[in-house]
């Protein structure tokens, strides 16, 4: 009994010598323990490495986390010189406005009739259609019926022809103005109300009109006409226009103007430029120091030149409210490199 068991004991130990040199021949070692195992490499931090002046930047709190680091950095003097301009976010009101339609005329005041101030034949006529006249420049000399002697016709105001309704060799009698000069400086519109809207619109109100090149123009209702057209039962509302709108308005032109009749407070309302689309949100461009960063914000009221910030906007922030446009293409432009 004793040999078999020593038998069976060096079988086995055979056998386990043979698997270590078998597993040594095929190159396999036993795998470490777990504590000695290389520690996994430390993820970078967002952002490391990238070399763009653009996105967030380490260290700087405020908006750039809840913005998306979507941000541009422009030296003040780039943004002056691209018409970018800054305020500091705050209370205001926002308007309730009507639309009503008008036209722009030559204010009364505007208008000058240049007659013969003695019946008479016309010698002479220096002005022509459409040119540019000075108050007390003569336009026209007249020979007077009676006296035979000839007397000069001066124009009343400055500005410019805008009707000729004589000739030299016509006859006058002071019936009929040789010329019409209409000022420039001088023009108002008149707006046209419907019973439902003139209830709500009275003398002092301010009322602002968008011209075709998208400048806003500000002005107030100087009088209502106290007659209703009978043709169209409507009243007329005067409105005397600032001396720069006529860059932009012509008598005759078809305007909009929004009346506004009643203002009601709001914590933190901006300017309308202020409020960009950017990647289909709606933001405002906050600044801090050389960097604008796009700020998502919820919207309320708006009128033609404010809106109520309801959310994603402190009080007291410094932010874009003109030009917010090139701060956006700047971000755009930005983007679209990185995607190269």
């Amino acid at each position: 009994m004793t040999s078999l068991n020593t038998y069976i004991s060096r079988s086995l130990l055979l056998a386990g010598v043979a698997g270590l040199v078998m597993l040594s021949a095929c190159g396999k070692k036993p795998e470490a323990p777990a504590a000695e195992k290389p520690a996994a490499e430390a993820p970078k931090a967002e952002g490391e490495g990238d070399g763009h002046g653009h996105g967030a930047e380490g260290g700087e709190e405020g908006h750039g986390e809840e913005a998306g680091g979507e941000k541009t950095t422009m030296t003040d003097e780039a943004a002056k010189a691209g018409g970018v301009e800054i305020g500091v976010a705050g209370p205001g009101n926002i308007d309730e406005t009507v639309t009503i339609a008008g036209r722009v005329e030559i204010a009364p005041e505007g208008r000058g009739e240049v007659r013969a101030w003695y019946p008479g034949r016309i010698m002479s006529m220096t002005a022509q259609l459409g040119q540019k006249v000075s108050k007390g420049q003569t336009l026209a000399r007249v020979e007077s019926s009676e006296s035979l002697q000839t007397y000069s016709v001066p124009a009343g105001i400055s500005g410019t022809i805008i009707e000729k309704n004589a000739n030299v060799g016509d006859i006058t009698a002071g019936e009929r103005a040789m010329y019409v000069i209409a000022s420039s400086n001088a023009i108002q519109a008149s707006f046209y109300l419907f019973p439902r809207d003139a209830e709500s619109v009275r003398s002092g109100q301010t009322v602002t009109i968008k011209t075709l090149g998208g400048k806003v123009i500000t002005a107030t209702v100087s009088s209502m006409l106290p007659s209703v057209d009978p043709r169209t039962q409507t009243l007329t509302a005067i409105v005397k226009l600032p001396a720069s709108a006529a860059e932009d308005l012509r008598p005759g032109m078809a305007i909009e103007g929004q009346f506004v009749t009643t203002q009601t407070p709001a914590n933190i309302a901006v300017p309308v430029d202020a409020l960009q689309t950017l990647e289909e949100k709606q933001v405002i461009f906050v600044k801090n120091g050389t960097t604008y960063t796009a700020v998502p914000v919820q919207v309320g009221r708006q009128s033609a030149r404010m809106v109520e910030i309801t959310g994603g906007l402190q009080g007291g922030e410094t932010i874009v409210t003109k030009g917010a446009f090139l701060i956006r293409a700047d971000i755009a432009k930005s983007g679209a490199e990185h995607e190269h």
